[in-house]
């Protein structure tokens, strides 16, 4: 029995499997890949560019063909610490997506049942709640935003070992909080520890207060430990990651960023009713009513269906385990306010209450936690049905039976096809009312579980596109005449999407990217990745190992002066300030879609496109080396640096403007030449010649974690032409080393290593005290 038990778990983990088959067949049945949103934007790129780094026997800290380079360890979002993300580099690429949503699956799937069955929803509960969580809208919608969808699936197993930990503290259950919780951490959702880290608070309280008191200071000093540990093991990345917001847009996000993809009063009709974008006819005014704004929202869906809610309610209505049903019901609520962000009286007070909750993007995110909770309910009113008065179960049959009718109206109106939800709604009604009555109570628990099963799954059949790998893989046509050009040059590909009003000013629509005249019986999201894959949209240049400059800050990781020089180049489009800006960032080309204000640039190369434009290759004439020495330095900084980047006197060939405190220059002309003798990821190497003393300048991004040496002695990097990097030299023969060594991965690393030898000392200690005779 005892034996049996355990497999449950990995029963529940391959029936989550069994499901994919289901929800996703074209990835597992016919080779094809996932694409959608960010994930052919952000994910494939950054995964490229960390083989690249380590083929090159770099270590895996900065990627320098990402828009003039960016940190790549102390970005959470690309997992680079992440166990998962070494086993996805050693798959094909047809399969490595594809891999990391099958091992999630199944992590949230037998992380849910063991939980279930420890608030006590038995086996049958425990089996639906597991599944119910991972079919769930917000679940699902994640399913594309992988750093997101890893740390959903560990929420579940934090859970449960908080509650481990307070029932039975010990060196083992230390260990059994600290593991989950540092391998969420490292899945790079910080929104996700967030509310997990909430959820754990409160489930511990919550069993605390059933603990005698010398029970409550034993678990209260291990979970110190544990989250101590935890926070020591994963120190290289939120250490670096916390230095890089630091500095960055981030650290101070505009409220309206911050509160984008919010749920309007109206879009919680999406808890009930299929409503994502597929089924929804597009019309601004309704699309903002549902989604918070005329766009694709970020949770695709966010469905938890009629027959799951029903089930949840059941185990409000049942005496038994009605605490734990309440409980779980307040926190469904409360995370249902916040996810309206603006629109309810929650969130404001919360961010003032909790200002680390202002670093956060998109209150929806909170749906994760709903379907959570509702899951677990869901599987407590299964246990709980059998229990239920008739009375009370007649009146939530009729209940879901006028939610049904209003769910057919939503579906007629909108002409969404999803016709299926109103009728399971009905089908559960009907089972519900006539369980104990015809009905066997064992036999109608599982029917109604089973509606519920497939309700969510025709609801999210078709969610998560997937196409043929090798229009992912391909290189498209322009990447040939970009390959051409010279070494260590870049390029600046234009991005239409990022700023607001750019489409529209440029290219007279507000979707940059939209398929002019879309082929019929193609699917819409297939076309728009095509068209977007044709233009290279940033970065997914980089996928093919081209390196770009000038790209804007989607992720708001960028430094203030980076992000301020990007934004710059688009103010001055059009004027000789422009060109001096690419000339000085090494850009030897350009793509664009649009004509005006670049007629001076030689057009090199033009290719036909689906948005109907032509795709052109501009040749920037006069493009400096991405190392080069000068001979004369002016100090300014903040505007006033761009107010001298603008200046008609200033000649980056043989000029640099630099920050306070660097060397000043007055050669005149170019004092020398320089060689380059190494260039991996995280390390540069160049010969430098000169008369005088002058500034090498790198048309990299300057980051405060690089260190250089010249001759092998210490040498100061310093910020030139307002975001790029510069090192001092004397006159004469030198070799200049730049290292990318951040003091905070370094230490980090110590901290963690340390923290190794720790967790072994536990586990020692564990094995021995499970091994002692009880008394």
């Amino acid at each position: 029995m005892a034996k049996a038990r355990a497999r449950e778990p990995l029963l529940v983990a391959l029936a989550t499997l069994g499901l994919a088959v289901l929800l996703y067949p074209g990835a597992l049945l016919r080779g094809e890949a996932f694409f959608e949103r960010d994930l052919h934007l952000d994910w494939y790129p950054h995964l490229a560019a960390l083989g690249r780094a380590l083929a090159q026997g770099a270590w895996p800290l900065w990627e320098p063909g990402l828009g003039f380079g960016q940190p790549l360890l102390a970005d959470p979002g690309l997992q680079v610490l992440y166990p998962v993300t070494w086993l996805e580099l050693a798959l094909p690429w047809n399969v490595a997506y594809t891999a990391l949503v099958l091992v999630h699956l199944a992590l949230a799937g037998s992380g849910t049942f063991r939980l279930a069955r420890r608030l006590g929803a038995g086996r049958a509960g425990a089996w639906t709640g597991a599944l119910l969580f991972v079919l769930s809208g917000p679940v699902q919608s994640a399913v594309n935003l992988w750093h997101h969808f890893s740390g959903v699936a560990w929420m579940p197993w934090v859970l449960l070992a908080v509650d481990t930990l307070v029932r039975r503290p010990g060196a083992f259950a230390c260990l059994g909080l600290a593991a989950p919780l540092a391998l969420q951490v490292l899945a790079g959702s910080a929104d996700v520890c967030a509310m997990t880290l909430a959820l754990a608070l409160l489930l511990g309280v919550f069993r605390l207060l059933e603990r005698r008191r010398a029970s409550r200071l034993r678990a209260l000093g291990w979970t110190a430990a544990a989250l101590a540990l935890s926070a020591a093991l994963t120190c290289p990345l939120w250490w670096s990651a916390a230095e890089v917001v630091s500095r960055s847009a981030r650290s101070a996000l505009p409220e309206d960023v911050r509160t984008a993809w919010s749920i309007p009063a109206a879009g919680l009709a999406r808890l009930v009713a299929p409503l994502d974008p597929a089924r929804v006819p597009f019309e601004p005014t309704l699309w903002t009513s549902l989604y918070d704004r005329p766009l694709h929202p970020l949770l695709f869906s966010l469905y938890q269906g009629l027959p799951a809610l029903g089930l949840a309610a059941a185990s409000l209505l049942a005496r038994a385990r009605r605490g734990r049903a309440l409980g779980l019901a307040a926190l469904a609520l409360l995370a249902v306010a916040f996810s309206m962000g603006p629109h309810s009286v929650v969130y404001g007070p919360l961010c003032w209450a909790v200002p680390m909750l202002r670093t956060f993007r998109y209150p929806s995110k909170a749906l994760w936690a709903v379907s959570l909770v509702t899951a677990l309910g869901a599987g407590l009113g299964v246990r709980a049905l059998a229990g239920l008065a008739p009375l009370r179960r007649l009146a939530l049959a009729s209940a879901v039976l006028a939610a049904s009718l209003a769910v057919a109206l939503v579906t007629a109106r909108l002409h969404t096809g999803a016709y299926w939800a109103p009728i399971l709604g009905a089908a559960f009604a009907f089972v519900l009312a006539l369980l104990g009555r015809g009905v066997q109570p064992r036999l109608g628990r599982y029917a109604l579980a089973a509606l519920a099963l497939a309700d969510l799954t025709a609801a999210h059949q078709s969610l998560n596109a997937t196409l043929p790998a090798r229009l992912l893989f391909e290189p498209p046509a322009l990447v040939g005449p970009l390959r051409s050009i010279g070494d260590g040059q870049r390029v600046h590909i234009w991005d239409y999407q990022i700023l607001p009003g750019t489409a529209e000013r440029l290219l007279g629509r507000s979707d940059a990217y939209r398929a002019a005249a879309p082929p019929p019986g193609v699917d819409q999201r297939v076309l728009g990745f095509v068209a977007q894959r044709q233009f290279l949209v940033p970065p997914t240049a980089t996928f093919f190992g081209i390196e770009t400059s000038y790209d804007l800050d989607n992720r708001g990781l960028f430094s203030h002066e980076l992000n301020n020089l990007c934004s710059f180049l688009r103010y001055v489009e059009g004027t000789s300030v422009h060109t001096r800006l690419l000339q000085m960032g090494a850009v030897e080309k350009m793509v664009v879609l649009h004509e005006r204000g670049l007629e001076h640039l030689r057009v090199e190369a033009a290719f036909p496109s689906l948005m109907g434009e032509t795709m052109r290759v501009l040749d920037v004439d006069g493009a400096l080396p991405r190392a080069r020495l000068v001979g004369r330095t002016r100090v300014a900084d903040g505007i006033d640096g761009l107010r001298a980047l603008s200046d008609g006197g200033f000649d980056p060939r043989d000029e640099a403007i630099v920050a306070a405190g660097a060397p000043l220059l007055g050669a005149a002309g170019s004092p020398g030449s320089v060689r380059w003798l190494e260039r991996r990821a995280d390390r540069q190497r160049l010969e430098t010649t000169s008369t005088s003393p002058a500034l090498l300048v790198l048309a990299d991004a300057y980051d405060p974690g690089w260190r250089a040496t010249v001759d092998g002695a210490p040498a100061r990097v310093v910020r030139a032409n307002f975001a790029f990097r510069g090192v001092p030299v004397p006159e004469g023969g030198h070799v200049v080393e730049l290292v990318y060594r951040p003091r905070s991965v370094v230490w980090g690393a110590a901290v963690a290593l340390a923290a190794v030898v720790v967790a072994a000392g536990l586990l020692v200690a564990g094995r021995r005290a499970s091994a002692r005779p009880r008394a």
